[in-house]
């Protein structure tokens, strides 16, 4: 089936980042970063299966030229941390042949990125030979200034807001239907930007492995995220087998259940409790949720500074004792030259001259000593020893974080089945009013179930086959009788003696 993802990053010259480089690696051409005064050759690179600049109307003609437009980004910017560009990673459906994907992509990005006043860079790409062959996918290079027929103004903020990505994603998922609709009709596969959580899916996510990480599991190395990823699919088919046996059973005790007629206000009872008990367990598993607090967890550099912290005082402590010492021979060397009787004894000045020096000698002495233990602190830090020992002092934090997180989405997938459970039930009790109303006092139904959804599935069948041997008129009528009788239920409880 075709699959969803929509990624946004930012290319940054503060890590060394440069958007010429980028654009000549996913265009496949080579291009000359005028700043740097760099050339990059990518135009032997496999894959490329289509490149294009989509601009608005008012941009300069010039910037329809990859390198006159890149070089021009870069030269807008000043700031040696800056943002000259961010880049949109698409996931393109392997069920549409070249030309559906370019007119899905072109569409995409005119509508939500060239229509808000971006310039896109599209690069189309086929899926690796030792990859996936279902990964085409499309990167997306987009200009973070204002264009104009002068040329690139100011930053526009709008595109840095954090409702933008959400928004983009929801607008890719749905064009991407829309388009595999038209091609595929009414039955093709559907992609969706909500999460497992949010859709109440009873599966737990994978991580996205990168680069790295995907070329070590080609070599048949195993990697971090690899053997990450080969639990959760463990434990996610141990769950849906769990599921299954679940549901089999279920299906065994519905089919040897006994069938009885059982009056319609007996059931709108009984489901109105069972409702009450489902809106009780959601409500419990809200507060659970909102409950729950992941830990604070220490950034590396914070770990970094806690471990060069006591080095860091001592040389200050060191730094500052050697001024002092300093201003003090300075004061006394001051006072004693105004002293005759020390400027008559030379023995006595030699001596205190020397007694000056020691004093110096050895405040400087132990501020190199707190200077080199600080440097041997920080380079021990930077190791690979130390970054282990960082990574180690942040890993409680880190699990402990990542259970919270895990614990989250479990109830929030709980949550989401109650709700869809929840409105099955509301129906069903409409219907079973609905039928009353309409004459029938009985119906046929299981004598037990084995849980709520199939309760509510068992009577309500039952109720909607009542209901469609009225013609609709009739039921529309029914249904306004209801509504008039709950809105004088509704004004006695209001207005007592009504």
């Amino acid at each position: 089936m075709a699959s969803f993802l929509c990624q946004v990053q930012t290319i940054q010259r503060g890590l060394g980042r440069s958007a010429v480089a980028a654009a000549a690696y996913r265009s496949g051409q080579a291009l000359t970063d005028d700043r740097l005064a760099m050339e990059f050759d990518f135009s032997n690179k496999d894959g490329i299966e289509h490149a294009e600049i989509m601009a608005p109307d008012d941009a300069p003609q010039a910037y329809r030229d990859r390198a006159a437009l890149w070089n021009a980004v870069e030269a807008a910017e000043r700031r040696k941390d800056a943002v000259p560009a961010q880049e949109v990673l698409l996931a393109l459906p392997y069920e549409l042949d070249f030309e559906q994907r370019r007119d899905l992509v072109r569409a995409f990005v005119q509508d939500h990125l060239v229509a808000k006043g971006m310039i896109a860079d599209v690069a189309m790409h086929r899926p690796g030979k030792e990859g996936d062959q279902r990964n085409f996918h499309a990167h997306i290079m987009v200009t973070t200034r204002r264009v104009d027929r002068a040329g690139f103004a100011g930053k526009n903020r709008d595109w840095n807001h954090s409702s933008f990505i959400p928004q983009l994603r929801a607008s890719w998922s749905e064009i991407q239907n829309r388009h595999l609709r038209h091609h595929l009709g009414p039955d093709a596969p559907q992609v969706s930007h909500l999460s497992l959580a949010a859709r109440g899916v009873d599966r737990a996510p994978t991580v996205h492995l990168g680069p790295a990480a995907t070329a070590l599991e080609r070599k048949d190395i195993a990697s971090e995220r690899g053997e990450l990823n080969r639990d959760v699919r463990a434990r996610n088919d141990k769950a849906r087998d769990l599921r299954r046996d679940y549901q089999a059973t279920a299906d065994r005790i519905a089919k040897t259940a006994p069938e009885i007629e059982v009056a319609v206000p007996k059931l709108v009872v009984e489901a109105e409790q069972v409702l009450g008990k489902m809106v009780d367990q959601r409500t419990a598993w809200a507060a659970e949720r909102d409950a729950l607090s992941a830990p604070k967890i220490p950034s590396a550099g914070r770990v970094e500074r806690e471990l060069t912290a006591e080095a860091a005082t001592a040389k200050a402590r060191a730094r500052a004792h050697l001024q002092q010492t300093e201003e003090r021979v300075t004061k006394t060397r001051s006072r004693r030259l105004e002293l005759v009787a020390w400027v008559r004894n030379p023995a006595r000045m030699i001596w205190a001259k020397h007694a000056e020096l020691n004093a110096i000698g050895r405040a400087r002495k132990a501020y190199r000593r707190a200077e080199m233990g600080l440097k041997v602190r920080q380079d021990w830090v930077r190791s690979p020893k130390g970054q282990a020992f960082v990574a180690a002092r942040r890993q409680p934090d880190l699990e402990a974080a990542a259970d919270v997180v895990r614990q989250r989405r479990t109830l929030e997938r709980k949550i989401k089945r109650m709700d869809n459970r929840i409105g099955l039930a509301g129906r069903t009790i409409s219907d079973l009013r609905l039928a009353h109303e309409l004459g029938q006092r009985e119906l046929r139904v299981p004598n037990q179930s084995p849980d709520e959804t199939r309760f509510f599935r068992d009577i309500g069948r039952p109720a909607r086959e009542a209901l469609q041997r009225f013609p609709t008129p009739v039921q529309e009528q029914a249904l306004e009788r209801l509504r008039r009788g709950q809105g004088r239920s509704i004004g006695r409880a209001i207005i007592p003696g009504r």
